[in-house]
């Protein structure tokens, strides 16, 4: 099965890139060129949701660290959402990814996300 890939604008500040399929040797040079163009817009928070990812090999582990590494040369977040329990144990083997930014619904994400604007909010509201 080929990977699917589909960005979206799902807050402010917020693209979603949701993967469907296998991310592996074939696919992960696709993912790469579709992270790339979007490294040309302005966003502070890269959600990777993994809900229909069946399968991912190391070189869709680099593809996604890449990613990581580039919102955190922004000053941004990378959180990932709902991985099958295959992608989370290769996650867990390979610990290539902060679990404490994996999140099992929509919802956790959602909640997550509102607390740290808050908390953004209630500093700027702090401020002299």
């Amino acid at each position: 099965m080929a990977l699917k890939i589909s960005i979206a604008d799902t807050r402010p500040g917020t693209k979603t890139v949701a993967l469907d399929g296998r991310l592996d040797s074939e696919s992960a040079e696709e993912l790469d060129r579709r992270l790339e163009e979007l490294w040309q817009c302005p966003f502070e928070v890269l959600v990777l949701d993994l809900e229909r990812l069946s399968y991912i090999s190391s070189l869709g582990l680099r593809s996604l660290f890449r990613a990581q590494k580039e919102m955190g040369r922004r000053q941004g977040e990378s959180l990932f959402l709902k991985p099958q329990p295959t992608v989370r144990k290769v996650f867990d083997i390979a610990m290539a990814v902060d679990l404490a930014s994996v999140f099992a619904s929509p919802q956790e994400l959602d909640a997550y996300l509102d607390s740290m604007q808050s908390k953004v909010a209630g500093e700027a509201d702090a401020m002299p």
